[in-house]
């Protein structure tokens, strides 16, 4: 009888352990009763032992979907029969979806096909019954601004106000901890307010005020704030962002031993803002000066230029500083080749300017180069903004300045071939002897010896010097070739060595006027000679984009990029020669590091 039951059990046990392993879908719901505008959950989890595609969501008539969240769990089955171990892994992903009903009816989620281990499989279909969920006086959203009027692009100060009325029923009332537990936080939408929300400890400010019900009586209610500085974007009533609070509102609640409450039994309501007094105006385009980039409100400009001692065609590093109140990351450059005299005294370079923004201030930087010896000074650049207390434009201007231009580095052809030439060494004087060849030598022995040349000694050292001559001429006539013809190649080998010396230089320098040599210059000029870039002046963002693609490692050009932005930052505070002496460590220990993994790429 034992081995009866042991082989039945034996069976039973090989034909669920493949079950056990086998793919499986399932759609999980909490309840078929939802409610119009409140979010409701639905999950997929498909569990596969090799492998699945992720499931479509089919579009609902009367509803909205979309996918929150994905998390993967692992479980492992072993089941050992005579011996012989049996089972495996499988991975179980479950896809969260949020489903908001529009309007009231039947829902129908059509059976969902998914692709599990090669197979086709399916969900079960579901209905849910949509109906509307009065909120009543339970539940008011208010925005409430600093002002009533705001300009696109001005900022203000705005404040929302969720009313959440006390829950009070015979020996229980929550208190505003409790209270602020029913806001669902995951199916709110906080608009513009969510990063004070969802931040570990909350930017909430909580008040107990009264407010009168729609019967005309007057309740006490939870009032939670949320204040913060905005800048709208466009005009109208200001909307902060589709702000939709969603409060599962208690109607029975327990508390258990602890004194901890718990919701026994819910109302799912929610609201949106019912009032503002936030208008937004846009800018007027009537009066509207040329160059206007969108600056709203005061704002200043001032403007530096490193170095101001160059020749004709150097570059110029100009860089343009503004503050003021509007929204920075927004706010455009200068249009510097609209400005009278800039064009026709200067060459600018066409690289875009995205800025530096730091708290209110905002950097751009940008290359010039000077057409001509006639050029006295960089002119000042004007700053056209609106002034929403006056509602008119006003433009305000940097303070020009002053360049010493010197004319371009020419040298005539003979100038070229003198230099290579070496000085004539002075004449010896010559003086006359009456002894004739006796004076050559003073023994006479020595004068009559036999000076007739041995054709061995002679034809020796032609025979064998003539050839290593030759092959040395050839050899320095093909190194001089491969050098005219491979400039490039030549300047890409010597850039190493190059930078070090200029960054030598740079910290035995005395820091005088005539040393205009900088760290940035050098890591710059080291990248695009090293990189054998055809760009002769090089941007932050083109040597970082040029390291990625020599293949230099995230971290290397993260820190190479880092480097350069203090030393562009260093300029743009009016370098000092500490400044070049503290930032050339740096510029080395990176080109020293670039070096290393371009030397390894060979």
């Amino acid at each position: 009888m034992r081995n009866r039951v042991a082989v039945i059990l034996g069976l039973l046990m090989c034909w669920t352990a493949p079950a056990a392993l086998a793919g499986e879908v399932k759609l999980l719901t909490e309840s078929s009763q939802v409610y119009v505008g409140v979010p409701f959950a639905v999950a997929i989890d498909v569990t596969a032992s090799e492998k699945h595609e992720a499931p479509e969501f089919p579009e609902i008539e009367g509803a909205t979907s979309e996918l929150i969240n994905t998390s993967t769990s692992m479980r492992t089955s072993h089941i050992i029969i005579n011996g012989r171990q049996m089972g495996g892994t499988e991975e179980t992903t479950r896809y969260l979806y949020n489903v908001t009903p529009l309007k009231q009816g039947i829902l129908t989620i059509p059976r969902i096909e998914v692709d599990v281990d090669g197979e086709k499989l399916s969900t079960r279909s579901a209905n849910f019954r949509a109906t509307v969920s009065e909120k009543g006086d339970l539940l008011y959203v208010e925005l409430v601004g600093a002002e009533d009027k705001v300009y696109v692009g001005e900022p203000i100060d705005v404040t929302l106000r969720v009313w959440l009325k006390e829950y009070k029923q015979r020996r229980t009332q929550l208190n505003y901890r409790e209270m602020w537990q029913a806001i669902d936080k995951n199916a709110t939408d906080w608009g513009v307010f969510e990063d004070l929300v969802m931040r570990q400890n909350p930017d909430v400010k909580i008040a107990q005020m009264q407010r009168v019900g729609d019967d005309g009586r007057k309740y006490s209610y939870n009032v939670y704030e949320i204040r913060k500085e905005v800048w709208p974007t466009r005009p109208g009533k200001f909307e902060a962002g589709g702000v939709r609070i969603v409060v599962n509102y208690p109607l029975k609640v327990s508390r258990d031993v602890f004194g901890s409450v718990r919701f026994s039994e819910t109302k799912p309501i929610f609201a949106t803002i019912d009032t503002t007094n936030v208008n937004v105006l846009d800018v007027p385009t009537k009066g509207r000066p040329p160059g206007f980039s969108g600056a709203v409100g005061s704002h200043s400009i001032r403007a530096t230029a490193t170095p101001n001692h160059v020749r004709v065609g150097d570059p110029i590093t100009l860089n343009i500083t503004v503050e003021g109140e509007s929204q920075l990351e927004h706010l455009q450059a200068p249009h510097l080749k609209e400005v009278p005299g800039f064009n026709d005294q200067f060459q600018i370079s066409d690289d875009t300017l995205p800025g530096v923004v730091d708290g209110r201030r905002k950097t751009f930087s940008l290359s010039l180069r000077a057409l001509s010896d006639q050029v006295h000074e960089i002119p000042r650049i004007p700053l056209p903004y609106f002034d929403t207390d006056s509602e008119t434009f006003k433009t305000v201007y940097s303070e020009p300045i002053p360049l010493d231009v010197d004319p371009a580095q020419k040298m005539s052809t003979m100038d070229i071939v003198q230099s290579g030439e070496p000085a004539m060494q002075n004449e010896s004087r010559l003086t006359r002897l009456n002894a004739g060849i006796e004076a050559n030598r003073s023994d006479i022995d020595s004068l009559l010896a036999d000076q007739r040349l041995k054709l061995v000694t002679i034809a020796a050292p032609v025979v064998v010097g003539a050839p290593l001559v030759f092959m040395a001429c050839l050899l320095i006539r093909r190194r001089s070739e491969f050098r005219k013809s491979n400039s490039g190649l030549m300047t890409q080998r010597a850039a190493f060595k190059t930078a070090l010396s200029r960054l030598d230089a740079i910290n035995r320098s005395s820091g005088s006027a005539k040393d205009q040599d900088t760290a940035l210059n050098v890591i710059l000029v080291y990248i695009r000679d090293r990189l054998m870039i055809g760009s002769e002046v090089l941007t932050r963002s083109d040597a970082a984009q040029a390291l990625t693609d020599a293949g230099v490692s995230a971290d290397v050009v993260e820190s190479t990029n880092r480097v350069i932005a203090d030393c562009e930052a260093a300029e743009f505070g009016g370098r000092s020669h500490g400044d070049d002496v503290r930032h050339a460590g740096d510029v080395r220990t990176m080109i020293e590091q670039i070096e290393k993994q371009l030397g390894k790429r060979k």
